[in-house]
């Protein structure tokens, strides 16, 4: 039985977040998409169906909070785990994501392990490399 390669989403538009997530879930044999703004992920989550989103809270078009409860608002996207990937820490941020529908969130700046602990705690079932 072959499976399936889990798929991660990127909602952030700085490509220096991106190219460091990517080499972080590359450890673990995950594929990282891409989306540079929050119209754009709404788009990929719709049409790619991945497994995990990692969700900047400040993007220039949409803010991650309106983002995160469209897709947990949405049928085609309801299911798919929302994790907030910010630099806002406060309290008040907190509370308003997990309002939104938010299923975890990771602090800018990050750690490797970290980032790799609160992924795989997404995706029950599956074996720790």
């Amino acid at each position: 039985m072959t499976s399936k390669k889990r798929r991660v989403l990127l909602v952030d538009e700085h490509q220096t977040v991106f190219r460091l997530l990517e080499a972080i879930v590359r450890i673990k044999g995950y594929e990282l998409l891409h989306a540079e703004s929050g119209q754009k992920g709404i788009v990929m989550a719709r049409q790619e169906q991945p497994d995990l989103i990692l969700l900047d809270v400040m993007m220039p078009d949409i803010d991650g909070f309106k983002v995160c409860q469209y897709l947990k608002d949405n049928n085609e996207t309801r299911r798919i785990p929302v994790m907030f990937l910010t630099a806002r820490g406060a309290e008040g941020d907190l509370q308003a994501g997990r309002k939104a529908g938010a299923d975890g969130f990771l602090l800018k700046p990050f750690q490797a392990t970290e980032v790799l602990v609160q992924i795989e705690q997404q995706f029950p079932g599956r074996d720790s490399l």
